[in-house]
């Protein structure tokens, strides 16, 4: 996509002034320490310990990012620029902001409530599985609902009553309420995010890449159909939904149908709805329900694969580099998928004839899929007792797969002379290397301009090759090069009107990290820390940053740890230095 159509189109979104507001400056900083706070109080009351604590407050959040993903399936008669600009699905990247762990908090507490509702479907196959036996009868219709952009047309006050009725419906003495509905409701009130270098706060609806978005979702919805079909008087016969998706069986007439939708689109204007009605078939999710030739003596539907018109099959191509069983795999979980799905051999074979002209395409010889093919369609002797697994995890590469192979053929030697591990096998699990979207595709839509190269022109970077224990006068070789970009690491902080020094950790940039520093001392937030309460005295221009370690690889665990030991290597805990005790 265009990148001025891209931006035009990310613009025209965020200047929905129902749903977002601009703002001057982000206002993550101050919402961690909203979070802190709230985290300081559960652990008083026992709910979480110390160690859930420090992983719950992420210690060097960054600003959430806005992005889309084009939706290009739809009629182009209706996209934001008929012909020319797709509408796009907004996402709000949430990885490390300083609510990406309090979301996986409440999901952890919201997700098994959520689907404890008549209408609730978890996937295709539970779809299928609850609607194969019911007799439907011969004059009724087949309809199917979509909720128009639920999730950012959620009411927050709404949501969070109906996340409260929920918790009462569904009591727990072990769950926190009041507090969960405390931090749900600042990361649904206080969502700012970033686009195309300016900040915006959403202040209806939940952003696509919440952790808790599903859930949240699902449960507002069960508390809205509730109500809604409560408060007419002709229902559905069945009723059932995924998400902002509907499936259903219409008993009445075709006008009494529309009278029932347009009840569902005024119930609450904050929803709004688009329906299919059929006689005979609809389409949903990934199946298309039909009545098929057998339905006017047993009254049961028929099922069968749904293709949409703008889908690809973009499967893997053949010539990708990928293991060889990867191909396989491809070609048979998308058999095992038609296999569940129709629910006769005719269907499943004539999507299979769909699949496999399109694979031809991508590279797949007919030797090859007519093999992958009967091979599934064989039945295999079930196996008395399965090897115990020992895998081989590497990244995949043309080395890796020869030094695997010969691990392998030296495990079968070693077994021919021993008895132990008889009933073992070693397997090959490749991780993924690094690929075009990896390298590509950034949430972060980037300047136009571009980085300057070589030094760093921040005053406030210093690349250190020694750092000095002003206590013992102890001297430390850096061994490493950091600039401003430098991710996962340990910093100094250093005091250049004195030999003050404080030792801190961080998963995001040296950058991001600063302007958290600077964030605290220019606002005058956290002034109960040391380090605040120093650069307040002695001045910003005083503050210096400086790199000590780093490991790409390392955890929160492993990077407290380097912490802790630099604190100790450089004496820096106050009174001496500007760490806390």
């Amino acid at each position: 996509m265009d990148r001025t159509d891209y931006i035009w189109e990310g613009t025209r979104q965020l200047d929905n002034q129902t749903h977002y507001k601009p703002l001057d400056s982000p206002i993550y900083p101050e919402t961690r320490l909203k979070v802190r706070n709230i985290l300081e109080k559960m652990r008083q009351e026992g709910y979480i310990n110390r160690d859930q604590q420090l992983y719950l407050l992420e210690d060097s959040p960054r600003e959430r990012r806005f992005y889309l993903l084009p939706k290009i399936h739809k009629n182009k008669t209706t996209w934001s620029k008929p012909g020319e600009i797709p509408p796009g699905r907004p996402i709000v990247s949430d990885c490390d902001s300083e609510t990406y762990r309090i979301a996986e908090y409440i999901e952890s507490y919201l997700n098994p409530i959520s689907c404890l509702h008549p209408s609730y479907i978890k996937d295709t196959y539970d779809f299928l599985e609850k609607i194969k036996t019911l007799i439907i009868p011969q004059e009724a219709f087949l309809f199917t609902i979509d909720v128009e952009s639920l999730y950012t047309n959620i009411d927050i006050e709404l949501g969070l009553d109906a996340v409260k009725l929920w918790f009462e419906k569904y009591p727990n003495q072990k769950r926190p309420d009041k507090f969960l509905l405390e931090l749900l409701e600042i990361s649904l009130r206080r969502n700012d995010f970033e686009f195309d270098s300016n900040f915006y706060l959403q202040i209806k609806g939940t952003a696509m890449g919440k952790r808790f978005a599903p859930s949240y979702a699902n449960i507002f919805m069960a508390n809205w159909e509730q109500k809604a079909l409560e408060a007419y008087p002709l229902k559905p016969l069945h009723y059932y939904r995924f998400l902002d998706d509907i499936w259903g069986i219409w008993p009445f007439s075709m006008e009494e149908f529309l009278g029932f939708t347009n009840h569902l689109n005024n119930f609450s204007p904050s929803i709004k709805i688009q329906y299919n009605i059929h006689q005979t078939e609809v389409n949903f999710l990934d199946t298309i329900t039909y009545k098929g030739p057998q339905f006017r003596y047993t009254g049961l539907l028929e099922f069968k694969v749904y293709f949409k018109e703008t889908d690809t099959h973009s499967l893997l191509h053949k010539t990708s580099y990928h293991p060889a069983h990867t191909y396989r795999g491809i070609v048979k979980s998308q058999l095992l998928r038609f296999h569940r799905i129709c629910s006769n051999r005719d269907q499943f074979h004539k999507a299979t004839r769909t699949l496999f002209s399109v694979l031809r395409t991508r590279g797949y010889s007919r030797s090859f899929l007519r093999y992958t093919l009967k091979n599934y369609l064989q039945r295999k002797p079930p196996v008395e007792t399965k090897p115990k697994i020992i895998p081989l995890v590497s990244t995949f590469s043309t080395s890796s797969v020869q030094l695997n192979r010969l691990i392998k053929a030296n495990f079968r030697k070693f077994l021919d002379n021993t008895n132990n591990l008889q009933q073992h096998k070693i397997i090959s699990a490749y991780r993924r290397n690094r690929n075009l979207k990896d390298l590509l595709v950034k949430s972060k839509l980037p300047p136009l301009t571009s980085r300057p190269k070589g030094k760093e022109n921040n005053k406030t970077f210093q690349s250190k090759t020694w750092v000095t224990n002003y206590s013992t006068k102890q001297v430390y070789k850096i061994k490493q090069n950091f600039t401003l970009r430098s991710t996962n690491c340990v910093y100094l902080i250093s005091c250049i009107k004195c030999t003050k020094q404080y030792v801190g950790q961080t998963k995001n940039s040296l950058a991001t990290r600063l302007y958290q520093h600077h964030y605290n001392i220019r606002n005058r937030k956290e002034t109960s820390t040391h380090i605040v309460k120093h650069f307040l005295d002695h001045g910003l221009t005083s503050l210096k940053i400086s790199g000590l370690q780093t490991n790409q690889y390392w955890s929160l665990t492993q990077r407290l740890q380097v912490e802790k030991a630099w604190i100790t290597k450089l004496d820096t805990r106050h009174p001496k230095g500007l760490n806390e005790n």
